[in-house]
C-alpha cells in the first residue's frame, strides 16, 4: 500500500531549470523541446512568481496561427513575446515537508499538473502528476 504520508521532498524534481519573467518564448519553446518536462517556473530575484505549462506554450502558439493570417504579423508577435506574457501568475505552491496526499488532493481540487514547491520563500524543487504516478506504480 501506498504511503500518502511521505513528504513531496521524496518524489519532487530537485532544483528545476527555471525562467525569468522576461526570457524570450523562442527559449521557452527551446527548454520544452531539448527536456522531457513539461512545467517551467518562472522566478524573479530568487521569488516564484509564475509557472509556464507545456499545455500554455502551446496554446499561445496554435492562438497566434488561427487568429492572425498574415505569416510575417504572427512571427513577430511570437518574437516578441516573454515568460510573463504566458505564465500562469502567482501559482499554487506546497512545501517539501507537505504530504504526498496533498498534493494529490491539491491536483484533483484544482485541475493541475504541477505545484512548486517552495520553502521559506526558495524555490526548491517541483512535483507532477507525473511523479504520483511514479511513485505509485
Amino acid at each position: 500500500m501506498l504511503d500518502s504520508s511521505k513528504p513531496v521532498a521524496d518524489i519532487m524534481t530537485k532544483d528545476p531549470i527555471i525562467v525569468k519573467p522576461d526570457t524570450p518564448i523562442e527559449a521557452i519553446h527551446d527548454l520544452f523541446e531539448r527536456n522531457g518536462f513539461h512545467h517551467i517556473p518562472v522566478m524573479e530575484k530568487a521569488k516564484l512568481v509564475g509557472i509556464i505549462s507545456k499545455t500554455d506554450y502551446l496554446k499561445i502558439r496554435h492562438m497566434l496561427a488561427v487568429t492572425w493570417s498574415g505569416e510575417t504579423i504572427c512571427q513577430d508577435m511570437y518574437d516578441e513575446m516573454r515568460a510573463e506574457d504566458i505564465m500562469t501568475a502567482r501559482p499554487l505552491s506546497i512545501e517539501s515537508a507537505d504530504t504526498i496526499g496533498l498534493a494529490a488532493d491539491i491536483f484533483r481540487a484544482n485541475a493541475l499538473h504541477a505545484l512548486p514547491v517552495v520553502d521559506d520563500g526558495e524555490l526548491v524543487g517541483i512535483v507532477t502528476t507525473h511523479d504520483l504516478l511514479t511513485y505509485a506504480f
